[in-house]
């Protein structure tokens, strides 16, 4: 037995389907491609992009971690 496709429409009016699977990856992986048109973008305007990784975000937020790693 396969794996379920659920029916919707874009938000252009197209219709689709996928499985559950496809739409987490979807939404997990749909922000990546916004930040890398940004980031190409600031690159043609000759603008350096803020450091905005997660690693940077949790250093930056929980200092005690980059410490408590210096340590071990």
């Amino acid at each position: 037995m396969g794996v379920a496709q659920i029916p919707f429409v874009f938000t252009d009016g197209d219709r689709g389907c996928m499985t559950r699977q496809e739409m987490l990856l979807h939404v997990v992986t749909h922000g990546g491609y916004h930040r890398g048109e940004i980031g190409r973008l600031l690159a043609q305007l000759s603008i350096t992009p803020p450091w905005d990784t997660l690693a940077v975000h949790l250093h930056r937020s929980e200092p005690a971690r980059r410490l408590a790693a210096a340590a071990e």
